[in-house]
């Protein structure tokens, strides 16, 4: 009985650190995404400023709820990809910035999406507090494939929520983009 307790928990450790290997490895490929889609948003940052073409769109919300005024720019990043199966061009965002600015609360999110769409990482910054959130697209369960997460604090965005806020401003995207009715 002694020998199988010791057993199951060498057999445990060792799946801890399987598992533990491979998130930092899978964490380390979406930082090299993150880096050049930085280098990407700078190319398209600078072509907007020169008045040139850049697969850049930003939408800007001037609102008042109750009696303060609101501000919410989204900017979306994306590529030029030809869909065989419609036979015509697309577009496919690859990084969206969601930033609100309400009197007392200033929140900014960024969202990077691999080739298929899939949310990858989220970062938000609200009132100092940071939150880094790593996903794999294989993985399932109730934190929606998160591998990887960094906070400074306490958690400020639940992983299934991140991925549900991705999804509805990939949606915003192509109705507006690629007129997807």
């Amino acid at each position: 009985m002694k020998q199988t307790f010791l057993f199951l928990i060498f057999l445990l450790g060792i799946c801890q650190t399987a598992g533990a290997q491979q998130a930092p490895e899978r964490v380390a490929q979406i930082r090299k995404i993150y880096n050049q889609a930085m280098q990407d948003v700078a190319k398209a940052n600078q072509l907007a400023k020169q008045g040139k073409p850049a697969n850049r769109t930003v939408v800007n919300s001037n609102y008042k709820l109750g009696t303060s005024p609101g501000l919410n720019v989204v900017t979306y990043y994306y590529n030029c990809v030809e869909d065989e199966n419609l036979g015509r061009y697309l577009y496919r965002p690859y990084f969206i910035i969601n930033n609100f600015d309400t009197p007392g609360n200033k929140y900014y999110q960024e969202f990077l999406f691999d080739n298929e769409e899939n949310l990858i990482f989220y970062y938000e910054k609200n009132e100092g507090q940071e939150t880094r959130l790593y996903f794999d697209t294989d993985g399932d369960g109730d934190e929606g494939g998160l591998v990887y997460e960094i906070n400074t604090s306490s958690r400020t965005m639940e992983p299934p929520f991140a991925i549900r806020v991705g999804g509805e401003l990939m949606h915003a995207f192509h109705l507006l983009m690629n007129r997807e009715f």
